[in-house]
């Protein structure tokens, strides 16, 4: 597995070298996403008897839940969602644009975004983030992304 770590701390594992071209800055991107979040990111999944969290908070665009069908998300790079601004469609984390600009098409690589490049030492409350989930200040992401589809800029076919 292609490993390396980027000048702003992004680390990044390829687990399928992409065979079609890359994607720019203003492209509209269809991803799939496995997100992984840890403790402290739900109160659904914390023990109140012992007062600890318990096991690993996941999200998904590969299984249809009540907030995804199981189809990729459309992620425009470089369209970030403001700190006081609700999450909308399209909206990303600068992160994830930096991961998306280094990958093919077809690619699929695990990534470790540091909390800087992710939601910062604020974090994200569940409407300022992908289908509503809560991040807290400091936290690192940790996502296995796969770039499905470019639609670049000013593409109409959508």
């Amino acid at each position: 597995m292609n490993t390396a770590k980027t000048k702003t701390g992004l680390k990044t594992a390829t687990l399928v070298e992409g065979q079609g071209k890359k994607p720019m800055i203003g492209d509209t991107v269809l991803i799939h996403y496995i997100l992984y979040l840890g403790n402290g990111v739900s109160s659904s999944n914390y023990d109140y008897d012992n007062g600890a969290y318990i096991d690993e908070l996941v999200d998904s665009t590969y299984e249809k839940t009540p907030v995804s069908d199981g189809l990729p998300i459309p992620i425009i790079i470089g369209k970030e969602t403001l700190q006081d601004k609700l999450y909308s469609t399209g909206d990303s984390i600068k992160g994830l644009d930096e991961a998306l600009l280094d990958m093919n098409l077809g690619g699929k690589c695990r990534v470790q975004i540091p909390f800087h490049l992710a939601y910062g030492d604020l974090g994200a409350s569940s409407f300022k983030t992908f289908y509503g989930y809560r991040c807290p200040p400091y936290k690192e992401l940790d996502m296995t992304v796969e770039l499905v589809e470019i639609k670049e800029l000013g593409n109409k076919n959508e």
